[in-house]
């Protein structure tokens, strides 16, 4: 798929959150894209008002994503595929970026801020906009620079061990867009007034119901266990439709729609945990895959033992395939000057919130 983000678009990026940021590039197929957006995205953090997050767990969820578009990529390729590539089609120099931010993400983006500064310093926009681009851009240098000592980097490291359970939370308000109406998805849920008072609801329910709340209390025994929510949310799927078997995959969203009142409301959710824990699993294993691959590799780097030969790379997992990328073809106009190439009618159907006003989010199944 050709990229669709030009300049222009880039420059417009603006921190809204980071459920905002994965329903974004999830609406975004190029590697290349979403590599430039995850870069603008995360740069304009400073400039946000409302920070969701804490900068480390932004890093993490946009390497989260990164992982997330190898995987689509590994899935199609019918070679081995070494363990640290992030997109296979490349060669290993032009990987070499997406593994750099992998690893190394605070060095990945000191780098990538030095050369926007240099590109909006160089066009002299002296424009308000531009201004405060350019002064934006110089308040993150100074933070990523400021990390001489390592801290902001092992902080990032620190923040994803025992990472699956944020992870799926940030899956799941993604998919919700937004945590107000996973908040408000979860309250439908509940019983009302009379039926809470005589305790009018199944127990496929409540245990559902107690599994979620405990999910998410840092000191509970099944704090982050998504083993045991995936068995709640699989027995009340199972409470409604007896006939169902999780072998044959997720129920359809049109028997989920024949249902009514809290029965509906609660199915949903059951999916959407079912939904939200397969992507968790399936993108947590090539993450896991990419991270050691670029651990291994540095160290045999920093040994002086490293063997990579183009012809004959390392032996890699074979569990995730991939497609071929497209090549992108960079034109130039009369003076000599790069023209973004993206595709003008994808692009006029992207539907972006970070660059646009934002809209009021609306819950989902899917």
């Amino acid at each position: 798929m050709p990229k669709i983000l030009s300049e222009q678009i880039l420059r417009k990026v603006k921190y809204i959150s980071m459920a905002d940021y994965m329903s974004s590039m999830d609406s975004l197929e190029n590697l290349e894209d979403k590599m430039a957006f995850t870069t603008r995205y995360l740069l304009a953090y400073g400039a946000g008002q409302n920070r969701d997050v804490p900068f480390e767990q932004a890093v993490h969820i946009a390497k989260m994503k990164i992982a997330d578009a190898s995987l689509t990529l590994r899935r199609k390729k019918s070679i081995v595929i070494p363990n640290e590539s992030v997109d296979p089609n490349l060669s290993d120099e032009e990987d070499a970026p997406y593994r750099q931010f992998m690893l190394e993400p605070v060095q990945y983006l000191q780098g990538e801020t030095t050369r926007l500064i240099q590109i909006e310093a160089g066009g002299n926009d002296n424009s308000p906009e531009g201004q405060k681009r350019l002064n934006d851009l110089q308040v993150m240098s100074a933070v990523l620079s400021g990390d001489f000592d390592g801290s902001m980097s092992q902080r990032i490291d620190a923040y994803e061990v025992d990472a699956t359970g944020r992870d799926f939370m940030a899956r799941l308000k993604a998919n919700y867009r937004g945590k107000a109406q996973l908040d408000k998805a979860f309250e439908n849920t509940k019983p009302g007034l009379v039926a809470g008072m005589f305790g009018k609801y199944s127990t496929a329910y409540a245990n559902l119901r107690q599994v979620y709340e405990a999910f998410n209390k840092p000191n509970h025994v099944l704090h982050g266990d998504l083993d045991a929510l995936d068995k709640a949310a699989t027995e009340y799927l199972r409470h409604v439709f007896p006939s169902w078997d999780p072998e044959d995959g997720l129920p359809s969203q049109e028997d989920i729609n024949r249902l009514s009142g809290t029965r509906k409301e609660r199915a949903a959710f059951s999916y959407n945990l079912l939904l939200t824990s397969q992507q968790q699993r399936k993108g947590e294993q090539v993450y896991e895959t990419i991270m050691n691959g670029n651990r291994e590799r540095r160290a045999e780097r920093e040994a002086g033992i490293e063997d990579y030969d183009e012809q004959h790379p390392p032996v890699g997992n074979e569990q995730f395939q991939n497609s071929v990328a497209q090549d992108l073809v960079q034109e130039y106009d009369e003076n000599g000057q790069p023209i973004d190439v993206y595709d003008e009618e994808y692009a006029a159907n992207f539907k972006n919130d970070s660059v646009e006003e934002e809209p009021e989010p609306e819950p989902q199944i899917d």
